[in-house]
């Protein structure tokens, strides 16, 4: 869960620039905090497809906005705690075992710690999903998964993987100038 609030300091900076609106205050930092969220979702994404081989449709259906009002300045991006299918990636499942790309760096045979090979089901109720056996005998089997959306979104946050750096500086520079941006609106 990633949170920004806004400080006292921005507060007052608002209410100085304000001078005779000051109860439009608290409005110009909800629409700065409601907008800098959305770029924040957009860039964690992008910086997740940058380095995960995701596809869309898991990753952008599990991050949600709770966004600011006038009386709760600030907003929540949540992202729910479920693991992907290793199907969700790039991955394929030829009859010498099963491979996954989960980060950018090419294609690997998944192999179990015992030297099992995984497979794709063929029918059934997961028909479709990359799975490996636990032991040498034919069940049980466990569905492959690979990190959380929150896990990934916690890598790119910190800068591991697919950005330049940590984002916290670039989502607080971003912040100031939303919120420039709409003192800016209403001079």
């Amino acid at each position: 869960m990633i949170t920004y609030e806004v400080n006292q300091a921005d507060l007052q900076r608002v209410m100085k620039k304000l001078k005779g609106m000051e109860t439009k205050a608290p409005r110009v930092i909800k629409n700065a905090i409601n907008k800098t969220a959305k770029e924040a979702r957009k860039t964690l994404a992008e910086g997740a497809q940058d380095s995960y081989t995701v596809k869309n449709a898991g990753f952008n259906s599990r991050m949600k906005i709770e966004k600011a009002t006038a009386g709760k300045l600030y907003a929540v991006i949540r992202a729910q705690e479920r693991t992907l299918t290793v199907t969700r990636y790039h991955a394929t499942a030829p009859k010498s075992g099963a491979k996954a790309e989960i980060v950018k760096s090419g294609l690997k045979t998944i192999v179990g710690s015992m030297g099992i090979k995984a497979f794709k089901i063929s029918g059934g109720q997961g028909a479709g999903l990359i799975a490996q056996r636990k032991t040498k005998a034919r069940k049980p089997i466990k569905v492959l998964r690979s990190n959380s959306v929150p896990k990934m979104l916690e890598k790119v946050y910190e800068g591991e993987r697919g950005m330049k750096g940590a984002l916290e500086p670039v989502i607080s520079k971003s912040l100031h100038d939303a919120i420039n941006a709409e003192i800016a609106k209403l001079i």
